[in-house]
């Protein structure tokens, strides 16, 4: 039987958003711990760079778009079985002014990461695309928990699904597989250039963060992954909301 260091070496494990923040973050620590690693992407070119830059054997990537349900289920039954998926597409942040905010622009940000969830759970209770045992782990954020000002629609975008993890635990449990999700706080990733902060509005607001926050610095997508890794190789998590936010909710 082999120990901790060896539990996910050789699985063979599929990060949806892998190709960039918090989902490259999981699928390099993934690696580090020698399973075999697929990211899909919706971007082909994002798919290449990342492949580089991840620059292992035990890498690859497929095209696949979260929005496109039928094309998507296809592209996760071509790659089965695997051992587990973890869900980290998200294509921005929803957060301003509510009088100001474009419905239109959030109703599609809750189709790349809620609905996106959703198909993916529909996608591994309908198919045998997971393994018995195997995991899905989505991944939510703080605002679905304290949502703060200006966060009133993403927080509830996060909310719904925290509220997922629960139930599809419970619909995947007769295919014995877990469902978890990791709830990051503050982190360093490339929406924050999609948000139109330029690099001396980012320094000002880790910086701010670094102070506020009990850790004493703003997490990176490396940081997070402890959380994925933990998700995936814990056996008797399931249905479990894990929050690592640098003690911003205390």
């Amino acid at each position: 039987m082999g120990g901790f260091a060896d539990k996910l070496r050789g699985q063979n494990i599929v990060v949806v958003g892998g190709s960039s923040g918090i989902g490259f973050g999981a699928a390099e620590a993934l690696l580090d711990v020698g399973a075999k690693v697929t990211i899909v992407s919706s971007s082909q070119e994002k798919i290449d760079a990342a492949v580089k830059r991840l620059a292992s054997p035990d890498v690859k990537g497929v095209v696949a778009d979260v929005r496109d349900e039928a094309a998507f289920i296809q592209a996760l039954r071509s790659l089965a079985p695997v051992d587990h998926i973890v869900f980290s597409a998200v294509d921005n942040i929803i957060r301003g002014e509510l009088a100001d905010l474009d419905l239109d622009g959030a109703k599609h940000l809750f189709g790349v990461k809620f609905w996106g969830a959703v198909i993916v759970g529909k996608a591994v209770s309908k198919h045998d695309i997971i393994r018995k045992g195997g995991s899905l782990t989505l991944t939510s954020g703080t605002a679905g928990i304290r949502p703060g000002k200006g966060a009133a629609v993403g927080g509830a975008l996060n909310g719904g699904v925290l509220s997922l993890t629960k139930g599809l635990a419970a619909d995947l449990s007769e295919k014995k597989i877990r469902v978890n999700t990791v709830v990051p706080g503050l982190v360093k990733t490339e929406l924050w250039d999609k948000q139109g902060k330029t690099p001396e509005q980012q320094k000002e607001i880790f910086e701010k963060g670094s102070q506020q926050l009990p850790v004493g610095f703003v997490a990176t997508g490396r940081d997070i992954a402890e959380a994925y890794l933990y998700a995936i190789r814990a056996d008797y998590a399931t249905g479990t909301l894990i929050e690592i936010d640098g003690g911003r909710l205390l």
